[in-house]
């Protein structure tokens, strides 16, 4: 039978607090992963149960991970059956049997040293077909896939400025569309899902956003319209302060 939580007032575990890395796959091995939590700052019965789930899509491996007074990483961590690219969810539940969560992390994502700051993550995938590049918002933050079949394709990403111009400002386009018109995010929240991207817009774009809708859930014909005027200014923004796209481009071509 599968267990349900019932959710209460908790705890809010601070992603700082948290640091997942992932072992890298090899020679057809399943990936494993190691995880180090830190949970002095928070009231907890020291008999809570933790959990760690690693999930992506549809796919979910549970771990049992000790409890709070008595933290224990399983021996097999294994993440079979994980398609590429998990997230990670903490949970702390009361260890009377009534499922009652008491604190929780959510969206985690595993470090890397080369995402450290980064406004969108990166990724290789043998799973493109024929496209070069796709923007993957998975269960939270975004991923640029880029198609691994394609010689070089690693290095054109850090250093072509053709391949940096022309998709960059896409990229941050359709991350701007997702968290505004279809997610609907409160973009004031500090530590929405949202919130580093926004951070990040701000360092170059601090115009108003517009109003926020009529507040049943869907925003109208001309509120999405000036939220893609908000957007397009945004880019604009972004391509003349932050990331002369034209430029690199330009600079590419002439070296050809």
């Amino acid at each position: 039978m599968k267990r349900r939580f019932n959710f209460t007032e908790r705890h809010r575990i601070e992603q700082e607090h948290v640091t997942v890395k992932l072992n890298e796959a090899a020679d057809g091995r399943v990936a494993t992963f190691d995880a180090k939590l830190d949970l002095a700052d928070i009231t907890l019965p020291r008999d809570a149960l933790v959990v760690i789930e690693a999930f992506r899509g549809r796919s979910i491996v549970t771990f049992p991970w000790g409890t709070v007074g008595n933290l224990r990483p399983p021996e097999d961590r294994r993440l079979t059956n994980m398609p590429g690219n998990p997230q990670f969810r903490i949970k702390v539940v009361a260890a009377d049997g009534s499922g009652v969560l008491l604190a929780m992390a959510n969206r985690i994502r595993p470090h890397r040293e080369e995402h450290h700051g980064a406004f969108v993550w990166l990724e290789e995938s043998h799973e493109l077909g024929k496209e070069v590049w796709r923007l993957d918002f998975g269960d939270g933050n975004p991923t640029l896939m880029i198609n691994s079949t394609v010689g070089g394709i690693g290095a054109a990403v850090q250093k072509d400025g053709a391949f940096r111009g022309l998709v960059m400002p896409e990229v941050l386009r359709a991350m701007l569309v997702r968290a505004i018109i279809v997610d609907e995010a409160d973009l004031d929240d500090d530590e929405g899902d949202w919130a580093q991207l926004m951070r990040f817009v701000r360092n170059f774009h601090d115009a108003p956003l517009p109003f926020e809708g009529s507040g049943d859930g869907a925003l109208g014909r001309r509120e999405s319209q000036e939220f893609l005027d908000w957007i397009n200014e945004a880019v604009k923004a972004f391509t003349q302060k932050q990331f002369p796209a034209s430029d690199f481009y330009a600079d590419t071509l002439e070296g050809r």
